[in-house]
């Protein structure tokens, strides 16, 4: 039976947390059982994801967003401390920019190849915090095409902000929180896809003649912690299962 050190420590090297700036702390963040025999990923670490995890018998719960964020209050009360004690001796590690990089199982890598486009380069190559990255397809596709593509692979249909009528070669990927991404330089980008949008993206969107499908920031980091899972399951010979702690946002 694998032992709690030995799935953090792989997992941390594989993502390379050392090395990538985050207001999340990345790794273990509540230790308990040190022989894993049940894997529990989820995308946040909310009580209903822990008692889910619980009632399925995990050792160990993974999450893309975690319990603890720098700057935040630490004192184990209120809703931090409710889900401290659901964890009843199960460990939760988070990984968030680190899964969001990385260029095999990281969710803006997923999406890309689930669409069918081709890696292309960061939207800010050389950012060590920059997480967009650019795409490009083969052959150009359509909005309806690509809204089709997204809707089941998101398991939700997108909103789609701007020109509706065109045809898609080169695109800008950020999952998550990303509609960001609509304020910096998108030269030659025909459409984005991205996790959540504020209001001033859709003006943003139609101003600048960018196609923009907002799939939701948790439908579109889904993928990543599931293949962590996934991953982690197969390389270590342990049960792992991913529970949809369902939100809407």
């Amino acid at each position: 039976m694998p032992e709690l050190k030995d799935i953090i420590g792989f997992i941390d090297d594989y993502l390379r947390i050392r090395e990538i700036s985050d207001y999340s702390f990345n790794g273990l963040q509540v230790e308990g059982r040190r022989e894993i025999n049940r894997i529990v990923t989820g995308v946040t670490g909310n009580i209903d994801l822990i008692n889910k995890a619980h009632d399925a018998g995990a050792d160990l719960i993974l999450v893309h967003h975690g319990l603890y964020w720098k700057g935040g209050d630490p004192r184990l009360t209120g809703i931090l401390g409710a889900r401290v004690r659901a964890l009843d001796g199960m460990s939760l590690a988070a990984y968030h920019l680190p899964l969001d990089l990385h260029p095999e199982i990281g969710n803006n890598a997923l999406i890309v190849r689930a669409v069918g486009a081709e890696f292309v380069n960061y939207l800010k190559p050389g950012d060590p915090s920059s997480i967009a990255v650019t795409a490009r397809f083969a052959e150009p596709v359509t909005v309806e095409h690509l809204n089709g593509i997204l809707s089941s692979f998101c398991e939700r249909a997108p909103l789609v902000m701007g020109p509706s009528d065109r045809l898609i070669r080169n695109i800008a990927v950020c999952s998550g929180g990303g509609g960001f991404i609509l304020e910096e330089n998108l030269e030659g980008i025909d459409a984005v896809i991205v996790g959540e949008v504020h209001e001033q993206h859709y003006h943003l969107a139609v101003e600048r003649n960018v196609t923009a499908f907002v799939c939701g920031h948790h439908a579109t980091e889904i993928c990543g912690i599931r293949e962590l899972g996934r991953m982690v399951g197969e390389h270590f010979n342990v049960d792992c299962e991913f529970i949809n702690s369902f939100s809407p946002i």
